[in-house]
């Protein structure tokens, strides 16, 4: 496949907006639980710290949702850094030549990273289906997919990839 500095420019463009939709849909569920963002919640680390707050005041103790916010949150740490990381260390946009893959890299604290064009997709399989995860697992009536058993937590897996642990 031949992977230009265009598409991949655009890729970076669609990575932001993936991101953005994200938050949005972290921002909304906590506006509509808390009627605000509390102060001091500062980019996404903020806005899912404090929906995984929001989702364990609302759901009992027994509900997956919990369980889901804490699994979403630890998972997102490594797309969080390929995103801050080209946010704010973007040092290069590469076409895919015969031998070498498209990719962007950046560089944060002296450490060189990239990422290609084929992580980037799927990165973005993933996360353009968590907005809908994140407003589903915020409704404490999310029906039978609440509760904790081994069908729900595969269909969780198998539906919107979260890597829920066995209990």
């Amino acid at each position: 496949m031949d992977i230009t500095y265009e598409k991949m420019s655009g890729a970076l463009g669609s990575l932001l907006l993936v991101w953005a939709a994200l938050e949005r849909s972290l921002r909304s569920e906590i506006i509509r639980a808390k009627r605000c963002v509390p102060e001091g919640t500062h980019g996404v680390g903020g806005l899912l710290k404090c929906w995984e707050c929001v989702v364990t005041e609302k759901h009992p103790a027994d509900s997956l949702g919990p369980l889901l916010a804490r699994a979403l949150q630890d998972q997102l740490q490594g797309p969080r850094e390929v995103r801050n990381g080209l946010c704010h260390g973007l040092v290069g946009i590469s076409a895919a030549t015969e031998k070498i893959p498209a990719k962007l890299r950046w560089k944060i604290n002296d450490k060189s990273h990239s990422i290609s064009w084929a992580e980037l997709q799927e990165q973005f399989a993933w996360l353009s289906k968590l907005p809908g995860a994140v407003s589903l697992i915020s409704n404490p009536s999310f029906g039978s997919r609440a509760t904790n058993n081994a069908e729900n937590r595969e269909w969780w897996r198998s539906v919107y990839a979260i890597d829920l642990p066995e209990p």
